[in-house]
């Protein structure tokens, strides 16, 4: 009897699907990836990049029958995704949802799937501080890639996501969905919250004509925003709660400073950057080398190698059927995204 193909869908042909797409074709196995974007310039890129096998336009399509979704969704369109995939997708497949909040998604998933598809949150973390990533297989090299899912959630389907991101070259880190989104409050999201507020306050200063003309590399670092507005405000206010408690922490740091300011002389602003100045040069140096102690030591690529090939075409995917609606057309209004 001939091995069956596991079919691999990624929706989302951004920075990380498009790296995902090539690492899993760069170590070419007996599955097919195919890709899915509401952008059709998007998967045309990834189909040149060689990142997937085939395109559709078509989400059901996209999803039919596949076993492994990899999905970089906003939580703001995260409950319509998941309701009209859920019947196309493998009975037992897993969905990869790679988004800035894991509870609030964890959430969404447990609302809108059935018994039987197990959903996973993921964030990857990038290492590569100094530019801007651009599309690569060994995007996820050593990477830290935070994995969490419900209590309920099968073991088979976390030990697939590992094998995927041992695949990837990533180092997974499972973690407390609620732990990591105090955590991505304090050092993902005050962030964009503090890179919007200092925008605003040189954007709407009467001076903004001119200052912008001097605004170079730091005031473009400093306000960065890499999503779209919608996109933003959902997982910022999915984690409104934690984030607050950081703004609480911040303006008091920030009253702290001002005294620091309003001294008589320059001493307590130096004592109070001498040691910040170490420690953010300390943590730049530990992200280059990947240097963190509480991570474990990451299972090599070449470990898991037969046990990826094992979990894609062996007991997790024998005998899992398509859970395509029979009367659902390609001219379902649905269909096209």
């Amino acid at each position: 009897m001939a091995e069956t193909t596991a079919k691999i869908t990624i929706v989302g042909l951004d920075l990380i699907g498009t790296s995902i797409g090539l690492s899993l074709r760069e170590n070419a196995g007996n599955y097919q990836v195919v890709g899915h974007d509401r952008e059709p310039s998007q998967m045309n890129e990834a189909k040149q990049l060689g990142a997937i096998d085939s395109t559709t336009w078509n989400l059901h399509s996209a999803c039919d029958g596949a076993s492994l979704v990899i999905a970089t969704e906003p939580l703001s369109e995260l409950p319509e995704f998941l309701q009209q995939i859920r019947e196309d997708v493998a009975e037992g497949a897993v969905i990869l949802g790679i988004g800035a909040v894991m509870q609030p998604a964890l959430e969404v998933a447990s609302d809108n799937l059935p018994d039987g598809i197990h959903f996973v949150a993921g964030r990857p973390v990038y290492v590569d501080i100094s530019s801007q990533p651009e599309p690569r297989s060994e995007l996820f090299k050593d990477c830290t890639f935070c994995i969490g899912a419900a209590t309920h959630t099968e073991s088979s389907a976390l030990e697939l996501v590992s094998n995927l991101l041992a695949r990837l070259g990533a180092k997974p880190l499972y973690i407390d969905p609620l732990e990591h989104d105090g955590i991505a409050a304090a050092v993902d999201q005050l962030p964009e919250i503090l890179a919007a507020a200092l925008f605003q306050g040189a954007f709407e200063a009467p001076g903004w004509n001119e200052s912008q003309k001097l605004a170079g590399r730091r005031f473009a670092l400093s306000t960065s925003l890499d999503a779209s507005a919608g996109e933003l405000a959902a997982s910022l206010f999915a984690n409104r709660d934690t984030i607050l408690q950081r703004m609480d922490h911040l303006a008091v740091l920030l009253d702290t400073w001002r005294g620091h300011l309003t001294a008589e002389d320059a001493k307590p602003l130096e004592e109070a950057l001498d040691g910040l100045v170490e420690g953010r040069a300390k943590w730049e140096r530990d992200a280059k080398l990947r240097d963190w102690d509480r991570l474990t030591e990451p299972t090599s690529r070449e470990d898991y190698g037969n046990s990826l090939g094992q979990m894609f075409f062996g007991s997790l995917l024998r005998g899992r059927a398509g859970r395509r609606d029979p009367g659902r057309s390609e001219k379902d209004p649905r269909a096209k995204r």
